[in-house]
């Protein structure tokens, strides 16, 4: 009897620290899963802060362009002969271009973002080359910035 008693006490103790046991793997689980959830949001908040630090950047870059543009264009003005119309024109195309894109910075969306991106940066490649062919075609133009 004493061995049933013994027996029945043993089954007893394992069963509670078995209860015990996997009522602490449920709160490790929960931890866990809590952990994991912070982790999720921290690797978001910081994706969202990449992302606009990006898109600031290439706002930014753009629109110093565009600034360059108009300031060009403001002493285009000025000569009023035909080289100069010319010059201008092909600058206001330009600077159409840079409006859309800055437009499409401003609006895209993370799952978006590495095309727009991709995009800009091959505009703006695209348009230092324009800027630098821009000024040789009209160096005349531009004796005084040189």
């Amino acid at each position: 009897m004493k061995k049933i008693f013994l027996l029945a006490g043993i089954a007893a103790l394992f069963a509670c620290n078995e209860s015990s046991t996997q009522q602490e793997k449920k709160e490790e689980i929960k931890e866990d899963i809590k952990e994991a959830g912070q982790d999720i949001k921290s690797a978001a908040s910081s994706t969202g802060d990449y992302l606009s630090e990006q898109k600031k950047q290439a706002e930014e870059a753009i629109q110093e362009r565009i600034r360059e543009i108009d300031k060009t264009t403001e002493e285009l003005k000025k000569e009023g002969d035909e080289k100069s119309v010319a010059a201008r024109k092909k600058l206001e195309t330009l600077k159409t271009q840079m409006n859309k894109k800055l437009e499409d910075v401003k609006n895209s969306s993370a799952d978006k973002w590495d095309s727009t991106r991709a995009a800009a940066d091959q505009l703006m490649k695209k348009s230092d080359k324009e800027w630098t062919d821009f000024k040789q075609d009209f160096k005349d133009l531009f004796k005084k910035d040189e």
